[in-house]
């Protein structure tokens, strides 16, 4: 069954810091990664979103993680969980959606 969208990962600020949601999804697109954002304050809101839209990857962005200077990267399908530098992240996710 194809997929309702051809978003590769969701940039999912748990909050509403939008700048730093267009930050994120640029950075994505500036790497030409198919990325869309979502900013809203309940969690569950992010999850349905992605599974509804059959996205594979999310970067999860909560209080914590700003403070730390870290993005957490989930994949949806194998239930894999990663925290990475902001830094690092853009290259961490093409390479493991472009192996």
């Amino acid at each position: 069954m194809a997929r309702p969208t051809k978003t590769e990962v969701l940039v999912s600020i748990v909050g509403n810091d939008f700048t730093l949601a267009a930050e994120l999804a640029g950075e994505l697109w500036d790497a030409r990664v198919k990325a869309e954002f979502l900013v809203n304050k309940r969690r569950a809101k992010h999850f349905e979103y992605a599974k509804e839209s059959r996205i594979p990857w999310m970067v999860l962005v909560y209080e914590q993680e700003i403070k730390e200077g870290v993005v957490q990267l989930k994949n949806l399908e194998a239930n894999i969980d990663i925290k990475i530098s902001r830094a690092e992240f853009v290259e961490e996710l093409r390479r493991r959606l472009y192996p």
